[in-house]
């Protein structure tokens, strides 16, 4: 209990104890009353007397300071009468102390915001345990012309690799799928997926409610058994506490349900797999994956997905050669028409977020630079009041105050604003995150997840202190080389009011260079998108589509064929309806077919692989491809259909180079193969992406058992959405309807990141392009306030109000002259950190960088117009008598 006390009255006397000031007080007062009393009479006056106990003492105030010293923490109390000292000279500021917490506060607000971004992409743990052991395996081969993700192993090498391998310490196959669910009377496609005994215990996944797969449920007749995810628990069942004891309709198919997930696991997302099915944003159901012997034993390529966890201690390159080792020995039980299979191993990282990663880098730095221009404006008004506070600042120094105790003033009061700018920011960074689902573009992982965690904060406050101290020492350095007695008896306000502007002049020079490479960037980035956006895609943006999802009441394809045959009819006989047709793989779908041909005259090569497609014979008129030779497929070529093809431009001049590609044949690439007439060529379609060219393709008029409805109408693209929804309900009402799109729906989707991309970053370049601004009126106007006298004189002696305009102009001139120079040689450097996200211009474009140096030296001289038009306004008698 003594001890509490003891610390009690620390703690009081800590923070400053009125009561303990007026008793020390009292007893000074006394102890200097009895010493003047002692000097009255050995025959002092009074007033001497009081002057002789004053100098003995050696000053009250310093008494006071070391009584204060001893009964105190003294860095504590000198920080709480810097920090009272700094908000009573703050509020006496309002207008600078808003402008400074305002300018930071955009520049924290900035960071935090890409930062959230950053932390929920790339930082943030994923629900997979130990992510960075997760890895994908693919077996890819020359042989086969597609991209390596593309190829995992088959399940019989899956099933040897599993058993012999010592790489891994869990390993798991699973294949996507969708169910058509059945909710509220209405069917609804959903992403699922098909999934051995290990996939929870490779990711290390655990449910929130219940039990996950294992080998038991894998058997036939035991399978009917489904863990679902936590949206899909709230959605459909409304949180049911009973969920464990309910089922779940699945393509009709009665499932129990054994399981829920933790909300966060959802896996596979859409952006978790290289090549996976696009149509499942996220996964929300699991089902055993069962396998007959047969396809236990095959070693073909399928569709599947193979995950393991490597062990510990375990690098990806010494797993990826035990596995080249391995498929060396398995490729000999593979067909020989298929062979030479090779492995890859890609860790789930670099798969999920690795595409990203360059993105969040750019953002990150390109808020840095704002970063770096808020603190550049916030440090060039912290140096025009320190330099209108010397008088004051000479005063304290006078009064005894220590240099070191005038720049931790300095320095407290910058981080009062920090504190404040970045409390703003925080409000400005939630904003942001509000606004982000409007520019999700869908493809980048996790994004929807940035929020204000813990994380974020802790970087926010970090950021504030550091943007805080940036901004206040140069201030607190201009200071303190000054020697403020000297300045107190000379009134030497010029001398410090030029070093001061020196170094305001030599910020604005900074700011300029970083608005310009920023500027730079976001306008190389905005050519590049305006580049894509005017790509010939070869098709019509306006044409309707669907995709057809059929469920298990069409197992057999003459069931999907008539399904197809009896909805193109009904919709060709809609009234506004002008074309349609349909086809297995849509432009932009992200769905391939690639298979091996030979050409009739030319030097074929093995296994020569082109993208086939299937289609309809109102197809092209569906989706106004254009013809550009021969003719196109009609109803009437559908007894000969087998016999007939169409090429696009790029098959044609490859392999018909100098010669007519109509009425050429193309076979299969078998010898057994029938030889097929090429009838048309059509143009070129951007089929895999925008950015990339069209590959060779070959079209056949085929039957149509599975893929998409394209349908051209005069009706607005929401009436005949509506059209082609009701068309497939009168043909099948059970039937679960995919999503209803326009081509030009598909575009935006195929150049949403490069808009995402370009729209942050051309906003960060017109927030720094802003603050730059501000800067340079702010220093303009400052010069003009601090040259009053000088311009007085000068309009005395005869100048005109045109050569004060030319005066201040000049200055403004000459540091965006300086800033332009510098940010075009840091643009020579910095532009190669954006190289692999330009499309159709150069680097040093030097249209973009000659538009971006005329922007900013237009706007510059503009900002600094209005102070300069004050200054020839000068009435220079008033000007005469300005001190």
């Amino acid at each position: 209990m003594r001890q509490l006390r003891a610390l009690a009255r620390r703690l009081v006397g800590l923070f400053g104890s009125s009561r303990g000031e007026r008793d020390f007080t009292a007893e000074l007062e006394t102890h200097i009353a009895l010493d003047t009393e002692a000097g009255v009479r050995n025959g002092l006056s009074a007033e001497g007397a009081r002057r002789q106990a004053m100098i003995r003492l050696g000053g009250a105030g310093q008494a006071r300071q070391a009584h204060r010293d001893r009964r105190t923490l003294p860095w504590v109390e000198a920080l709480v009468q810097d920090t009272r000292y700094g908000l009573r000279t703050l509020r006496r500021s309002p207008g600078f102390a808003v402008t400074a917490v305002l300018t930071l506060a955009v520049g924290i607000g900035a960071c935090t915001a890409v930062f959230s971004l950053v932390n929920a992409v790339l930082i943030r743990s994923l629900p997979y345990g130990d992510a960075q052991r997760l890895v994908y395996l693919f077996t890819p081969s020359p042989t086969i012309q597609i991209p390596a993700e593309a190829i995992c192993p088959g399940y019989a090498d899956f099933f040897d690799i599993k058993r012999q391998s010592h790489s891994y310490a869990n390993m798991t196959a699973y294949q996507q799928t969708r169910f058509s669910v059945t909710a509220q009377r209405s069917a609804e496609r959903m992403g699922a997926a098909k999934v051995d005994e290990d996939f929870f215990a490779t990711l290390e996944a655990t449910p929130a409610l219940g039990r996950v797969i294992t080998v038991n449920d894998l058997q036939p007749g035991r399978n009917q058994v489904a863990v679902i995810s936590h949206s899909t628990w709230q959605q459909m069942f409304a949180g049911s506490s009973d969920i464990l004891q309910r089922s779940i309709q699945l393509d009709g198919t009665s499932y129990r349900i054994i399981g829920v997930m933790r909300p966060e696991f959802e896996y596979p997302f859409k952006s978790d797999l290289p090549y996976g099915d696009t149509h499942i944003g996220s996964t929300r159901i699991w089902v055993p994956l069962v396998l007959t012997e047969k396809e236990r034993t095959v070693h073909d390529i399928n569709d599947d997905v193979v995950v393991a966890r490597l062990r510990p201690g375990v690098s990806i390159a010494s797993a990826q050669a035990e596995l080249g080792t391995m498929m060396a020995r398995l490729d000999k039980l593979h067909g020989s028409d298929m062979n030479d299979w090779g492995a890859q191993i890609e860790g789930f990282l670099n798969i999920s977020v690795g595409p990203v990663r360059p993105l969040m880098m750019l953002l990150l730095g390109a808020v840095c630079m704002v970063m770096l221009i808020a603190c550049g404006n916030a440090a060039n008004l912290l140096l025009a009041r320190s330099a209108n506070r010397m008088q004051e600042l000479g005063v304290r120094v006078a009064l005894g105050a220590g240099r070191s105790r005038v720049v931790r003033q300095l320095i407290t009061e910058s981080l009062l604003i920090g504190i404040a700018g970045g409390a703003i920011g925080v409000c400005f960074a939630f904003l942001f995150l509000r606004i982000l689902p409007w520019l999700d573009p869908g493809n980048i992982p996790r994004l929807n997840e940035s929020s204000l965690d813990g994380r974020v904060l802790v970087f926010t406050v970090i950021v504030s202190v550091l943007t805080s101290l940036l901004s206040g020492i140069l201030p607190a350095v201009s200071v303190s080389r000054v020697n403020l007695t000297d300045f107190l008896a000379s009134a030497g306000g010029r001398s410090v009011a030029g070093a001061n502007t020196l170094m305001q002049s030599f910020l604005i020079v900074l700011e300029s260079a970083l608005v310009v490479v920023l500027l730079a960037g976001a306008g190389l980035l905005i050519r590049s998108y305006i580049n894509v956006e005017s790509i010939d895609t070869g098709f019509s943006q306006s044409t309707v589509t669907t995709n057809i999802e059929f469920d298990h009441r069409y197992s057999e394809a003459p069931q999907r064929t008539e399904f197809f045959h009896n909805v193109l009819n009904r919709l060709q006989g809609l009234p506004g309806v002008q074309a349609v047709g349909a086809v297995d793989h849509l432009p932009l779908s992200n769905t391939e077919s690639i298979g091996t041909f030979a050409v009739e005259g030319y030097p074929n090569k093995k296994n020569q692989t082109a993208e086939g497609r299937s289609v309809s014979s109102g197809y092209f008129s569906a989706m106004q491809i254009p013809l550009v030779a021969g003719r196109l497929f009609t109803d009437a070529d559908k007894p000969t259909s087998q016999h007939l093809v169409i090429v696009n431009e790029s098959f044609a001049r490859v392999y018909f180079a100098g010669r007519s590609a109509v009425g050429g044949r193309i076979s299969g690439g078998d010898p057994q193969d029938d030889w097929k007439t090429v009838i048309g060529v059509i143009a070129d379609v951007r089929h895999t992406g925008l950015e990339e060219a069209a590959a060779p393709q070959i079209y056949s008029l085929n039957d149509i058992d599975g893929g998409y409805i394209a349908l051209r109408s005069s009706l607005p693209a929401g009436a005949a959405a509506t059209e082609i929804r009701n068309a497939l309900h009168a043909v099948d009402p059970e039937l679960a309807t995919g999503e209803i799109k326009t081509m030009g729906d598909l575009v935006s989707e195929a150049s949403a990141r490069r808009r995402f991309q370009t729209s942050l970053l051309t906003v960060f370049a017109g927030i720094a392009l802003f603050l730059a601004l501000v800067g340079l009126y702010g220093l303009m106007a400052y010069s003009v306030s601090r040259r009053t006298r000088e311009v007085g004189i000068r309009m005395a002696l005869g100048a005109q109000r045109s050569d004060v305009l030319k005066l201040i102009l000049k200055k403004a001139a000459v540091l965006l002259g300086l800033g332009l120079v510098s940010g075009v040689v840091a643009c020579w450097f910095a532009t190669r950190a954006i190289g692999s996200f330009l499309y159709g211009v150069g680097r040093h474009d030097p249209i973009t960088i000659a538009s971006v140096c005329g922007v900013l030296a237009v706007c510059g001289m503009i900002a600094a117009l209005i102070p300069a038009r004050r200054a020839a306004s000068i009435d220079p008698m008033k000007a005469l008598r300005t001190e």
